[in-house]
């Protein structure tokens, strides 16, 4: 029975002893930082993204300043007046009549651009057709018009504000009769004023250049229209 006692007590010695020596302390202070690692390397850079849709327009700046005055260009056939084609009308002709000896008839054609000025300095250029080309120019000598073989003529005399166009038989003094529709006509007023050539001739100045009345009703209707750069 002793002996079971001490062996108790001394199980019980071992026990406390193990209890003792496994118990936790307090915890430590804290260590100093240590030093920095070295940097890692740079990761692999990413694909293209896709691109972003159009952003919208922005709002409209203000005007700029006014840019300067370019240089004078050169003159021009500004002041140039034109008719149309105007088709004959039949009722418009007068009947025939004798003039200087002759038999004519006459076509007064309303031309409010025909003035003093124009006539005493400018020049004037008319011509007809049969609705197709070609133009042909006042005055001009025509076959057949109204007769087969009858040779007539047409010409023009200049009234303030009407164009008189004129028709008269050539190989014999008879009534001409009338040019009637799709037969035309159209005019073409050239302020002149400058100085020409012998005789104190007429004269225009177009583009630069100083042409004579002559000059101009010697060209054709599509030189006259191309110098003056008016349509056809």
């Amino acid at each position: 029975m002793r002996k079971f006692q001490l062996l108790s007590l001394l199980a019980l010695a071992i026990t406390f002893l193990a209890v003792s020596c496994t118990k936790e302390g307090p915890e430590g202070p804290a260590g100093a930082t240590g030093a920095q690692g070295p940097t890692g390397a740079t990761g692999a850079t990413g694909g293209p993204g896709p691109i972003g849709p159009t952003g919208p327009a922005g709002p409209t700046g203000p005007t700029g300043p006014q840019g300067p005055t370019g240089p004078q260009g050169p003159a021009g056939t500004a002041n140039v007046i034109y008719s149309p084609w105007t088709t004959f009308v039949n009722a418009t002709w007068t009947a025939a009549i004798t003039e200087f000896g002759r038999i004519v008839r006459n076509y007064p054609a309303a031309a409010p651009g025909i003035t003093s000025a124009i006539m005493n300095q400018g020049v004037v250029l008319a011509y007809f057709d049969f609705g197709t080309a070609p133009s042909l120019p006042m005055p001009t000598v025509i076959n057949g018009v109204n007769v087969s073989g009858q040779i007539s003529t047409v010409f023009m005399e200049l009234l303030v504000g009407t164009l008189r166009i004129k028709h008269m038989n050539v190989d014999a003094n008879t009534d001409p009769g009338i040019l009637s529709a799709p037969a035309r006509y159209r005019y073409i007023l050239i302020p002149g004023g400058v100085a020409g050539g012998r005789m104190n001739e007429k004269a225009a100045e177009i583009d630069g250049r100083v042409y004579t009345e002559t000059e101009l009703k010697a060209m054709s209707y599509q030189q006259v229209c191309s110098l003056l750069k008016i349509p056809q």
